[in-house]
């Protein structure tokens, strides 16, 4: 049986919101910050517990925006499936009723359609990726701005 070329299962996969969610375990993101052997003044599980609420907030987001992306891609694979639908429904029809040059006319408006949808999918992609940007530039001023903070008091 041969592959579905359009079938993004194993791809979406990546954007469940449950794997994402482990991800962005506190614990586990902490960890990596954590030496070998702590010094004595700083206690990470106390880090961590103290900021439990804040872990668990941005994991709700992280959740969020997993969820958004599936979305998008599930809006994506409707798009080519709409237009791909169409497309081929002209396509069988006129095989059942044309000969060869109206079958040629149909390939190509088959062709033009699964063109068309491939530009809208990339377009939605495009205004998802530009959104993401837009987010991180206006964070990035705010984590700048903390990280001076943080400086200062040093």
């Amino acid at each position: 049986m041969t592959k579905n070329p359009f079938d993004m299962t194993e791809m979406f996969k990546a954007f469940d919101p449950e794997q994402m969610t482990r991800m962005f375990n506190p614990q586990a993101m902490m960890a990596m910050f954590q030496p070998k052997q702590p010094p004595a003044m700083f206690d990470m599980e106390q880090v961590i517990q103290a900021n439990q609420r804040n872990f668990e907030a941005m994991a709700d987001a992280n959740k969020a925006a997993a969820e958004a992306y599936k979305d998008m891609l599930d809006k994506q694979m409707e798009i080519f499936g709409k237009m791909t639908l169409a497309a081929r429904q002209q396509y069988e029809w006129a095989e059942d009723t044309a000969g060869s040059s109206t079958m040629k006319a149909k390939t190509a408006a088959m062709n033009e359609a699964v063109e068309e949808a491939l530009a809208l999918m990339k377009k939605l992609a495009e205004a998802t990726r530009e959104a993401n940007e837009q987010a991180y530039a206006q964070v990035k001023s705010q984590v700048d701005g903390v990280v001076d903070d943080i400086k200062k008091k040093s």
